[in-house]
């Protein structure tokens, strides 16, 4: 009915084929359409194509549909079927779990590095501090540490001046995880989460402010002692997470509980006998064990691209761009292989 109705039309339209005055060298594009396919736009300086190749280009109804899918699983050759048949089993068997998986794991991964809640605590229980509106300068070089705010050097201060060794920030032989039942009775796993350690720290007495070993003065300044001396040293006084959670990385080095023996060489890195604070050492230790959780995050990247790569992108760059990256063997290149490493 198409080859019909535009045969029609065409020679309705006489001065389709009349000749043109030398001074027009254009036409007007007309369309002619249907009622089910659009023409491409013709010319009455053009020919006509055929009337076999119009009814093709403008429909040919479903015998012209099911030629055109024949030619297009023509070239599907048995080889690439099984190839396509591969790629998808692996995506099915390893992408049905892993991908989603791997989501997941990567949300907690960005959760960890940038966000306010790190392992070891319950975001119910607890609320987040965000400032304790501390007065003076930063810690120094507390970018290194990736907290998600500014690191106040008073709320240090305040961790810090009511810790006097290992004893004040736990009683670690009634820790929950001593009391498990199959626990081994002369060495007890003493695991102190993070979220308690901050509940001792903020409930803990407060021992006075903590001196410079290298200088003698008070830490930060006299100024900033006679500033924040009174507020900081009150019960319960407010001090912000990332601070806490500077001091706990120090020991913890990235995991989520500390343990006695860990936190007792950790002082003693930068807490000297005589009660004395090195700043500098202590920045040092918490950074090494903020270091820890980047570069965990960092190898868990790139077990990531390993994978996916042997999995799914390796294959896919060999059977469809015949281009070879390495990663495995998965995926065969349709001629010749292009090799990039």
């Amino acid at each position: 009915m198409s080859v019909v109705a535009l045969l029609l039309f065409v020679l309705s339209n006489s001065n389709a084929f009349s000749p043109r005055s030398s001074t027009l060298r254009r036409s007007t594009p007309r369309y002619v359409t249907d009622s089910r396919d659009r023409c491409t736009a013709t010319t009455a300086m053009m020919m006509m194509p055929p009337l076999e190749e119009l009814s093709n280009m403008c429909g040919g109804g479903a015998e012209g549909i099911l030629a055109n899918t024949n030619i297009l699983l023509s070239e599907l050759t048995a080889e690439k079927q099984g190839e396509l048949a591969k790629g998808v089993v692996i995506t099915l068997l390893f992408g049905g779990g892993l991908i989603p998986a791997a989501i997941d794991a990567n949300k907690s991964l960005i959760g960890t590095l940038l966000g306010k809640r790190r392992g070891g605590e319950d975001s119910i229980s607890s609320a987040y501090i965000d400032s304790s509106s501390a007065s003076g300068p930063p810690l120094p070089n507390s970018f290194l540490l990736f907290a998600s705010e500014t690191i106040p050097l008073v709320d240090i201060i305040a961790v810090l001046g009511r810790i006097d060794d290992v004893n004040s920030i736990a009683d670690w032989k009634n820790l929950d995880t001593v009391k498990l039942v199959g626990s081994d009775s002369m060495n007890p796993p003493m695991w102190l989460p993070r979220g308690l350690f901050k509940e001792n720290v903020r409930k803990a007495k407060w021992r006075g402010w903590p001196v410079d070993g290298k200088t003698g003065e008070p830490l930060g300044g006299r100024e900033l002692e006679q500033e924040e001396g009174k507020r900081v040293g009150k019960a319960g006084a407010v001090i912000g997470d990332a601070a806490l959670d500077a001091v706990f990385d120090s020991w913890a080095w990235g995991a989520s509980v500390a343990t006695p023996d860990k936190v007792e060489a950790t002082l003693a890195v930068y807490k000297k006998s005589d009660g004395s604070i090195d700043l500098n050492d202590f920045i040092g230790a918490a950074v090494r064990g903020r270091a820890v959780t980047g570069f965990a995050a960092l190898t868990f990247v790139f077990i990531q691209v390993i994978a996916y790569s042997c999995l799914f992108i390796a294959p896919l760059l060999r059977v469809v761009f015949d281009i070879d990256i390495g990663f495995g063997v998965l995926g065969e290149c349709d001629g010749t292989c292009t090799s990039l490493f």
